[in-house]
Formats: C-alpha cells, sequence, structure tokens
C-alpha cells in the first residue's frame, strides 16, 4: 500500500511538473512591422509563420507591439529604464546599439554557451562583430538592408550605354544616359536620396572614402572623401541628379525609376520588387540589381543598416525570449523569414534553391553582403553623426561649401562629437 501510495505522489508530481510547463505564456516583442511580418508572413499567401509554429509548440501567445523606427526606440529606451518591463523582445537597429544602450541589454554570451545558435559564424561577420559591445554579445543580426545599384536594361539599350563593371564606367553610363525627351521629360543618369546618410555613405565609399570607422576614427577629411563629394557635386550641377535630390524621399526614388525617369538608383537590393511591380512599374522585368561597383576588379562597395533581436536586461523571461531568437537565427528559418520578405543576414542562405527561385538577384546580393559594412558605427553621437554628415555632404552637392570645405567641417564637428561621446 505504501509503495502504490509513493507512486501515486511521483505521478502526480511529474504530472504537476509537466501541467507547469505547458501552461500558457505571453510573450511580448517590441519590433518594426517588417520584422513581424518577416518573422510570420502577415498576410502573404505564402506566408512562412516561423515564430507562430514555436509559439505553438511552446504553448506561447506572441504579444507583437510594432512601432515606427524613432518610436520603437524610444519606447524601448523607457522600458529599459524601469525597474522591470513586461518587454521580452526587442528589434534593434545598429546604430542605436551604443554603449549606453548596450548596458541595458542582456548579454547572450551566457546563452549561446549553454544552447548555441545553429551555425552561428555563418551569419556574416561584420554584422556579428557590429553587436558585440565593451565584449559582451548584446544581440543577434536578423534584418539587413544592403545598399546596391539599380539600373533599366531598356534605357540603356536605348542610349546605346552598356552595363557597367567599374565605378568610372558607371559614372560615364549615368551621365550619357542623361537626356531630355521630345515631350520635354528629364531622364537623370542617376538618383538616390540624399536627405539620408546611408545612400550618400554608399556612393562615397566606392571611392574609398570613410566617415567614421570601427574604431571611432574620424577619416572624413581625406583625398578619397574630397573626390567623393565632388563627384556628387559635379553629377548635380551637370543635372545627372535630379535638381531636389536633396529632399527626394523613397517614394519618389521608386516612382522615377518605375516611370523610366531614372536610368541607376541607389537603393537596397531588396527594392527589386516594388520596382518590377507588374501593377504598378512601366518597366516590369527590365530593372535589374547588381553590387554598387568600385574601381578595384572583384570587390564591391556595399553600406548597410541592419536590425538585430536583443533582449532588455530587465526582462522576466530571458530565457524564453533567447529560445525564440535562437528559432528565428537558424539555417532554415533565416530561408523561410527571405520568402517572406527579409534581408538574411547569412550569405550561404542566397544558393537556396528557395531564394534563388525567388529573387533573381540573389547571387548579387549574396556579394553585397560579402562585403558590406556599416554606414556609421554604433557609439553615443552615432545619430547625431549622420545628422553632421547630411547637413556637410548636402552643402558640398549644393555648391554652398566646396567639397574640401565640407570635408574638413565634417572631420572637425564628428572629432568634438567622437570625443564628447568617450
Amino acid at each position: 500500500m505504501l509503495r502504490k501510495i509513493l507512486a501515486t505522489a511521483v505521478l502526480l508530481a511529474a504530472t504537476a511538473g509537466s501541467v507547469s510547463a505547458q501552461e500558457p505564456r505571453t510573450l511580448t516583442i517590441i519590433s518594426h512591422n517588417v520584422h513581424k511580418t518577416a518573422a510570420t508572413g502577415g498576410d502573404l499567401a505564402t506566408a512562412q509563420n516561423i515564430a507562430g509554429e514555436w509559439a505553438e509548440r511552446n504553448n506561447v501567445t506572441l504579444n507583437w507591439v510594432t512601432l515606427d523606427i524613432g518610436p520603437l526606440h524610444d519606447r524601448l529606451l523607457r522600458e529599459m529604464s524601469l525597474g522591470e518591463t513586461s518587454v521580452d523582445l526587442a528589434a534593434v537597429l545598429n546604430t542605436r546599439i551604443v554603449p549606453s544602450v548596450a548596458s541595458l541589454l542582456e548579454p547572450l554570451d551566457p546563452h549561446m554557451q549553454a544552447n548555441p545558435i545553429e551555425d552561428f559564424d555563418g551569419i556574416a561577420e561584420g554584422l556579428r562583430n557590429a553587436t558585440v559591445i565593451d565584449g559582451k554579445r548584446v544581440a543577434v543580426p536578423y534584418r539587413h538592408a544592403t545598399n546596391a545599384l539599380h539600373f533599366n536594361k531598356t534605357l540603356l539599350a536605348e542610349r546605346g550605354v552598356a552595363v557597367p563593371a567599374t565605378l568610372n564606367e558607371m559614372l560615364a553610363a549615368a551621365r550619357a544616359a542623361t537626356y531630355t525627351r521630345d515631350d520635354g521629360t528629364r531622364v537623370y543618369g542617376l538618383v538616390t536620396t540624399l536627405d539620408t546618410h546611408v545612400t550618400a555613405l554608399q556612393f562615397l565609399s566606392a571611392f574609398g572614402a570613410v566617415y567614421i570607422d570601427a574604431d571611432l576614427n574620424v577619416r572624413a577629411n581625406s583625398p578619397e572623401m574630397v573626390a567623393g563629394l565632388t563627384e556628387l557635386a559635379n553629377l548635380y550641377k551637370e543635372g545627372v541628379l535630379p535638381s531636389n535630390v536633396t529632399a527626394l524621399g523613397l517614394d519618389e526614388l521608386i516612382a522615377t525609376m518605375r516611370e523610366g525617369r531614372g536610368v541607376f538608383a541607389i537603393n537596397p537590393f531588396s527594392r527589386y520588387t516594388a520596382l518590377n511591380d507588374p501593377a504598378a512599374s512601366l518597366y516590369p522585368g527590365q530593372i535589374d540589381v547588381m553590387p554598387f561597383p568600385t574601381n578595384e576588379p572583384g570587390k564591391a562597395s556595399a553600406n548597410t543598416e541592419f536590425w538585430s533581436w536583443a533582449i532588455p536586461a530587465n526582462s522576466k523571461q530571458k530565457d524564453l525570449a533567447y529560445d525564440l531568437i535562437r528559432e528565428l537565427s537558424g539555417k532554415d528559418a533565416t530561408v523561410r523569414a527571405a520568402l517572406n520578405g527579409n534581408g538574411p543576414v547569412r550569405p550561404a542562405a542566397y544558393d537556396d534553391p528557395r531564394i534563388i527561385e525567388k529573387l533573381p538577384y540573389a547571387a548579387a546580393e549574396a556579394i553585397g553582403l560579402r562585403d558590406a559594412s556599416v554606414a556609421v558605427p554604433a557609439f553615443a553621437g552615432a545619430v547625431e553623426a549622420t545628422t553632421i554628415f547630411i547637413e556637410e555632404m548636402q552643402a558640398a552637392v549644393l555648391g554652398l561649401k566646396t567639397p574640401e570645405d565640407a570635408a574638413a567641417a565634417l572631420q572637425t564637428r564628428a572629432e568634438a562629437l567622437v570625443a564628447k561621446s568617450k
């Protein structure tokens, strides 16, 4: 009888533990909507609900809080400043992972040692390195937006211009493809958004220019920076760039390329789909994309911004949040998220037949990601540094300053900012 009682007690205890482990839990995720779509498929007919499948297996309800970039980071910082937060997992832009923010994030090294992420070294090295702050890994890269060169094959053929292979050939092609149609429509050889820092730095990096390097050395006042700014200013003066280029936004860039008023454009690889949309573009299937060329054979220029998953240090469910990060970061999950429109952070994902079938530019983007580097490294003054760059870059493009003066001013202002941030 005693043995039966003890056996029953053990069984009941085990059952109770099992029931407890399966009790429903809620995991709150704060992100941009693109991350939710990448992880769940959103309303896509071919949705890959990676996070949903994980949630079902673990009896977890996912509570997504989606915000735009600024409000997202503001909300996250407020939450992490509290004694305790209900936010369990967050998507963070690389420029916002500064030391003061990193100190409020959960160090992931112990989690990764106990339960490693599949083939973590398969994630692009430049992205992995940028998520280690003060010797601690505080985030795992998830989504990248790497810039490239889009071009209209039809317009190039009409102008008798070959697809360029080098930076010098691209500049010559952009000039040769700039003209005014008989109906008065201006066709611009190069279209870009100079109201942001990333696309301008993409252009300048092809000349070898670096604004602030990974070790926070300011390198703005260099011959390479002056050469790049001089070329931008000349392209603007010659009408190769649109007259409103310093205020031109993304929607207008897309419209300009779709309508055949632009020949080359600097934008992320993923813009290929929008530019070739049969329902909106006059040139569906004719706008191709390539890694941004340099004058060095086999070397592309690729500035990138990327998002990572991070866990607030004051979160209540760190192990559970990390388990979802681990799920989303696996090799197959990376491919499936790419099918949802994500920018896969694993170069090998571009060799997957599913990616190749869906993304005609897969091989090109793999090269871009291979050579990618962040436009501005994460430090306390990173956001202000981008504002300073835009001001001085635009002054050079518009002729308000010489390229030499703009580069010198950029050097002085950025050095003071970096010094203050240390």
